[in-house]
């Protein structure tokens, strides 16, 4: 039992000491850094299950990446080993774990390669322990990691060094993987790679070299995407309809029931009298609120405007046709909306639902 908690100290250690390694390379001799997360040879001889980084580019060009690595956990000495050492991960203690400061470095690098403004924000770090696992997660947005070229994206640059001549990116080692999924609203046009669903899967071991290295290296283009959308009825369809239809039929019956109680042979104190004449003036009332002017509103208090008018909840391609903006400017708009919780997205089918934050959607009815 103490072997293995002296064992897991070890490959933390290890982590820690490797990815200092990588961020100090980064700044000395970026062309000859691997992205290595931990030390190889300890993550071979240790019950790691591997690594996983999943990049995710959006229309505006950044990208939200998340880097984890899982641990099996053998013993309750082990897991709170972990535990401690996740909390402080958590905190932000650079002597454990993979650090953000790797990618800032590669970043500042990649600015002056590409051109573009690059930083790495919103970062996250968290642990979790299930099931006998412990894993360490880093997740950030990358800005300006794609180029963006009217209705087409471009990812492949912000991996290349010296004008293509190599990457930073050069390997996947046994057990790790990396996922590029596409962007909202878009579908791959060309990739080095094949994909799934419009997710690149690369399983190490494997090579990945520069343009001029004579091997695969990454390099996707995305573009809107332009296939019908597929008319379904999900389940939320299915629920509204049923509420409907019970409303209608207990409609009918209050109806029946009333009609029965006032009909022939029974005592209405109205049935012979005249209608009441209204006191109300024949005059169309007055809307609660003025229309707003649409010129002086701001995209996003346009798109609340509609959310609002449409009972707080649209479909992405209703607003789209609405405001009669391109798809790639209203699908980055709703992703900054949604970052600053201005919205809520909800995926249906192929379909984003948008939302006023708190909004109730379970009486959506897909039209």
């Amino acid at each position: 039992m103490r072997s293995h908690f002296a064992l897991l100290v070890v490959l933390l250690s290890l982590l820690a000491s490797g990815t200092a390694l990588a961020a100090g390379d980064v700044q000395t001799h970026p062309a000859a850094t691997d992205f290595v997360v931990g030390d190889r040879s300890a993550v071979n001889e240790t019950p790691t299950n591997g690594t996983t980084i999943q990049i995710t580019p959006r229309a505006n060009g950044d990208a939200h990446w998340n880097v984890s690595m899982d641990f099996s956990l053998h013993d309750e000495n082990e897991t709170e080993a972990f535990k401690r050492l996740g909390r402080d991960f958590k905190q932000g203690d650079s002597s454990v774990g993979f650090s953000a400061e790797t990618f800032r470095e590669i970043a500042k690098r990649e600015q002056a390669e590409t051109g573009r403004e690059m930083k790495i924000r919103s970062v996250n770090r968290d642990y979790t322990v299930s099931n006998e696992t412990g894993m360490l997660t880093l997740s950030f947005i990358w800005t300006n990691f794609t180029r963006v070229n009217g209705d087409k994206i471009y990812l492949g640059d912000a991996f290349l060094l010296d004008d293509g001549e190599s990457t930073w990116f050069r390997s996947l080692s046994a057990n790790q993987n990396l996922f590029i999924h596409s962007p909202d609203e878009y579908e791959i046009q060309n990739s080095n790679f094949g994909h799934n669903n419009g997710t690149i899967t690369l399983s190490g071991p494997m090579t990945i070299r520069s343009p001029t290295g004579g091997g695969r290296f990454i390099r996707v283009t995305y573009a809107e995407d332009s296939r019908p959308v597929e008319q379904s009825t999900p389940l939320l369809a299915y629920i509204a309809g049923f509420v409907i239809l019970v409303g209608i039929v207990g409609a009918g019956v209050y109806a029946f029931t009333q009609r029965d109680r006032d009909g022939p042979g029974t005592d209405s104190e109205h049935t012979d009298e005249e209608p009441i004449p209204s006191t109300t003036p024949d005059t169309d009332p007055e809307p609660e609120d003025d229309e707003p002017n649409l010129e002086l509103l701001s995209d996003e208090e346009r798109v609340e405007h509609l959310l609002k008018r449409n009972g707080g909840r649209m479909k992405q391609a209703t607003i789209v046709k609405e405001t009669n903006w391109s798809n790639a400017k209203v699908s980055q708009l709703l992703s900054a909306m949604s970052d600053s919780d201005r919205i809520d997205k909800l995926r249906i089918g192929r379909e984003n639902l948008i939302t006023l934050p708190g909004e109730d959607v379970t009486d959506f009815d897909d039209e």
